[in-house]
Order: C-alpha cells, then structure tokens, then sequence
C-alpha cells in the first residue's frame, strides 16, 4: 500500500487519479443520461441536450409530491472534463509502464481520445439539411437550430454584393420583448436595434388600437416544438439610418419577402433566416424511391440516386439512411422525404464534422488494446499451468 503524500500537489494528483473519482464521476454521468432521455420526451431533443450534456452544470426539478425541488446537478460537459483528467492522471500517468500494462493503457489512450473527438465535434461541427426535388441540384445546406440576421445590399442597377452581413443567433436570442440591443457596422449606413426575439411564432393582424404593433402586423409567441426544426422564428428590429426617419419592422423565417431600406442610392434587404453553408461540390437528386413494408404505409427504405458534381465532373451515387456520400470532409446522409403538388422532396442530412472517423478509431484501438491485455493473460496462465508440478 502506497504512502499518503504529504503535499498539496500530491495529495491533488492523487485525488484527480483516484478510483473514487472516476467512480462517482461515471455514476453522475448515468444519473444525467437517465434524466436527460426522459427530458427529451417534455422539451425535446435540442433542449434536453444543451441542458444535460453541453453544460458544465444544471438545475433539475425533482417533483416530490407535487412539490418542485431544485436539485444542482454537473453537466456532461464538466464530467466528461473530469473524466479525461482522471483517466490521464490514474491510468496514463500514475499506471506502471511495462508490457504487462501495454493493453491496459493503449484502450485507456483510445477511450481518452474519444472524448477529445466529443470535445471537437462539439465546437467545430456543422449539421444542416439540404432538401431537394428530383432534377433539382445544390450546393448549399441550412442549419437545423442556428439563426441569423442577414443583410444584403444592393446597387442601383440591382447588383448585390458578393458579401452579407450577418448578426449571428448568439447576439439576439436573449432578446426578449422589452429588452434590446443596438448593431452597427462601418459598411451600414445605419444602426439595427433588436428586440422581442421568439424561437417561435407566428405573425398576426394587430387589432386597432394596439402600439405593439407593426405597420398593422404583430408577433405573437406559439409554443415551442419539441424538434428546434419545426419552430418558425421573428424578431422585431427598428432602423436607425444616420439621416432620416427611423423604420421598423417584423422579421419573420417565413416571410416572402426580405424588409427592405433605401439608403443613399442602394437598397438593403434585411432577413431572418437559418444559417447556410456551402459545399465544396454539388448534389443532384436523379431519382427517389421510397420501400413500404407490405400492407403498410409504414416506410422500409429510402434510396436517393444522386449524382455528385465536383469541378465540372459529375458521378452518380446512390444515397441510402446507412450508406452516405462522403467528400472532402462533408457527409450527406438519407435523412426524410416529403410529398406535395411538386412531388416528392428528398431531405438530405449534411455533415462537417473533423472528428468524424476519430470515434471509430477509437473503438478499433479500445479493442485492440483489450486483446493484447487478455492474450497476455491467456499465455501467463498457460505458462504456469504447463510448468511440471514438484511431487515431494
């Protein structure tokens, strides 16, 4: 049994190595991940997961009889911290470097280098949907959760610039009704004032009377759905141009139209949108078939043939909910359809993801550092077992 160190630093590293930790660090990750799957079925899947798993804490009512007890809880993101610590300092650091250990500490590296892939995915990941009727082609796809105030201006001849600018979602979503914030730009000339953001809602006739509203218009707020895609956004924002009278407006995902400003002979259209990025190639959607299970309307596969335009060449594939279409650090999966007068919509799932294939190789090193640790076992424990017995 090893001696307790005397120092802080010590008795510190200790801890962070220590079983206890990574015991009551693996229980919390449980307790969260129980919570967090019923949440999805009252707030839904966007929701549960930034309050269980992307945060550092939380706050989870415990209903006890009818009475709300707050609970504080660490977040998946704070544990999954810890639990990379730990398994640095106890099986990497601290562990006894030989060959005996050398299966133990390759899976404990792979395991280590899983969260990492977590910790990547989380900031640099993008994920958008890119739907498609068939002989329509894109090279662009639209976030599911992130919106933006986009503005485009115009010349007098109608030409805009190669160029938008944008207010990201970060900015506005805390803004709600009677709280504002001001953007400015060297390029604009005017000053946006935001206000009155919903996630989600829907634009109405204002009834006389009303100063809420807006040029006869007004938001009201709806419910949120439970999947972020389905929730329609609006914003309230006022145009302070340096000369002249101020404009306002509702800013709302569904508009036709942008809200437009003519300032100084250029025109500028002003947007709620999702945000977009765009591919390094292009997808054609050739053909879209939809597999019933007999007797049913209950969907068996959904099979896209696509052809991907790349620098002028193009290639046919075929896109399948488990066979995607990967290029240049992108991944287009089979996601849904829909169906209406203009026929069937193929929607696509886009991904950019740098740690895309780091979880796999994290599981395939995980394995391989398992069988070198029991086939070691395997051989001392068949060593010993042939050695010749000593018969006194």
């Amino acid at each position: 049994m090893s001696a307790k160190p005397n120092s802080l630093p010590g008795q510190i590293f200790a801890f962070l190595s220590s079983f206890g930790l990574a015991i009551t660090v693996l229980s919390f990750l449980l307790l969260i991940t129980f919570l967090g799957t019923l949440a999805q079925k009252e707030m839904g899947l966007l929701d549960s997961q930034r309050l269980y798993f992307d945060s550092w804490w939380l706050i989870h009512d415990v209903n006890l009889g009818g009475t709300l007890i707050p609970l504080p809880l660490p977040g998946g993101g704070l544990l999954m911290v810890v639990l990379f610590v730990n398994m640095l300092c106890g099986a990497v650091i601290r562990l006894r470097k030989g060959w005996r250990t050398i299966g133990v500490l390759i899976s404990h590296v792979a395991i280590m280098f899983m969260l990492v892939a977590g910790f990547v995915s989380f900031l640099y990941k993008t994920e958008g949907a890119m739907p498609l009727f068939e002989g329509q082609a894109s090279d662009q796809y639209q976030s599911y959760h992130d919106r933006i105030i986009e503005i485009h201006r115009f010349d007098a001849s109608g030409k805009a610039d190669d160029k938008a600018l944008v207010i990201p979602m970060k900015h506005f979503t805390d803004l709600e009704p009677g709280k504002a914030r001001t953007f400015f730009a060297k390029d604009l000339p005017f000053e946006i004032q935001v206000t009155g953001y919903r996630r989600n809602a829907n634009v109405t006739q204002a009834e006389e009377g009303d100063k809420t509203g807006i040029d006869g218009y007004r938001v009201q707020s709806v419910k949120n759905a439970k999947e972020d895609e389905a929730n329609v956004s609006a914003v309230e924002i006022s145009v302070k141009p340096k000369e002249g009278a101020e404009q306002k407006a509702i800013l709302w995902e569904r508009a036709f139209e942008p809200f437009t400003v003519k300032l100084g002979g250029n025109s500028y259209a002003i947007s709620l949108s999702r945000m977009k990025w765009k591919l390094p190639f292009a997808i054609r959607l050739n053909d879209f078939v939809r597999e019933l299970h007999p007797g049913t309307m209950k969907a068996k596969k959904y099979t896209s043939h696509v052809t991907k335009i790349s620098s002028g060449k193009e290639e046919p594939k075929v896109v399948t909910m488990n066979v995607p279409v990967r290029d240049q650090g992108f991944v287009v999966y089979q996601a849904s359809f829909s169906q209406s007068t203009n026929g069937e919509q193929s929607v696509f799932t886009v991904a950019s993801n740098p740690s895309d294939q780091w979880p796999l190789w994290s599981c395939v090193a995980v394995a391989a550092g398992l069988i070198i640790h029991f086939l070691m076992h395997l051989i001392r424990f068949l060593s010993r077992s042939m050695k010749p017995k000593v018969v006194a």
